[in-house]
């Protein structure tokens, strides 16, 4: 029996691996657009069918453990990413448009999981972040856009912290778990269960850790726990969503944190981008062996680690000083050639 379609696009997505995203669009013509996030920019790989746009659907729907036969309301569901050569699950999401359903596909981490020291962060955040996760508590933020790299930081030094320190245990709760890490307790939430971070993260307390990594602040509940267990014993590390280093405070605060609990519990905030570089062997020309001139990509970062009276002044509106400037590194990078101001534009919006 021949093989469905989309089980050979999974497995075609994984072999080029550089891949974070997939996306299958409904277009006009009733096909479907396969799209793959690429170094952080969309390209599309193929076309799928009008007569089988339907099929291929409802194929990933199977995979993902959602009903098929509902096609007005949007789905989440999990597919095991084993069969088509990943390691770990693909989150899926399915939403109806006026040309038909969706999918959208967030895909898991191929290879090994680089190194602190060769995440391409600067030595001066690096730093901040180890000596910050050496403390017996706190609250350290990760910040930064969908696709920024957070997840890749917080496992790495996740990682090199259990295997050093196995004295301390460790627990995350991650939505979902992307890669498997040792030495590390990993929870994967089940919004669909009632069991989102803030659950999770109430009972991930009564296991007694001493670092808790949580996937991400997303509301205020879980921002009101994150600081309370900052404060009570546990080194917590977590995402949020927002754009520099200098926008986390006001954002927690917004979430209804109080601002006394909060300013003790902050020990490190960093924000982070990943810009692409232009591939050397063609000049950034464009070659067969890169994508539209860029090959890899480089971090940038904002980064703090705030003392008592810079937590203050923070908080009154006085702008964080910085150990690390995401602008400083943008501009090197441009001016050096590494990268191009249009680039810049796109991830940092702001030319350098």
């Amino acid at each position: 029996m021949a093989e469905p379609w989309i089980d050979g696009v999974l497995r075609r997505c994984a072999v080029l691996r550089e891949a974070s995203d997939l996306v299958l669009e409904p277009l006009d013509d009733g096909s479907l657009a396969v799209r793959a996030r690429l170094a952080g920019v969309y390209r599309e790989l193929e076309r799928g069918r009008a007569d089988g746009a339907a099929a291929a659907i409802a194929r990933l729907k199977a995979l993902a453990g959602v009903p098929a036969y509902i096609v007005d309301e949007p789905q989440d569901g999990r597919i095991d990413g084993r069969p088509f050569g990943w390691p770990g699950d693909l989150r899926a999401a399915f939403l109806p448009t006026v040309r038909g359903a969706r999918a959208a596909l967030r895909l898991p981490a191929l290879g090994a999981l680089p190194a602190p020291d060769a995440l391409g962060l600067p030595a001066a955040v690096i730093a901040g972040l180890r000596a910050g996760l050496q403390a017996p508590q706190g609250l350290v933020l990760v910040c930064g856009p969908t696709g920024s790299g957070k997840t890749t930081t917080i496992h790495s030094l996740l990682a090199e912290l259990a295997a050093e320190r196995p004295d301390r245990q460790c627990l995350s709760i991650e939505d979902p778990v992307e890669r498997r890490l040792p030495g590390v307790v990993q929870v994967e939430v089940q919004p669909q269960r009632e069991f989102g971070f803030a659950e999770a993260l109430k009972a991930a307390v009564r296991q007694d850790p001493d670092v808790l990594v949580i996937g991400e602040v997303r509301d205020p509940a879980t921002a009101q726990a994150v600081v309370r267990a900052a404060l009570t014993g546990h080194l917590v590390v977590s995402t949020l969503h927002c754009s520099r280093a200098a926008e986390a405070l006001p954002r927690l605060i917004e979430m209804g944190v109080d601002p006394a609990l909060l300013l003790p519990a902050l020990s490190g905030v960093l924000a982070q981008r990943l810009v692409r570089t232009v591939h050397a062997a063609c000049g950034g020309r464009g070659c067969a062996d890169c994508h539209g001139g860029f090959r890899g990509r480089r971090a940038i970062a904002d980064w703090t680690a705030p003392d008592h009276v810079a937590r203050t002044a923070w908080a009154s509106g006085t702008p964080p000083l910085l150990q690390a400037d995401l602008d400083v590194q943008a501009a090197g990078l441009v001016t050096d050639g590494s990268t191009t101001p249009a680039e810049v534009q796109r991830v940092v919006g702001s030319r350098a």
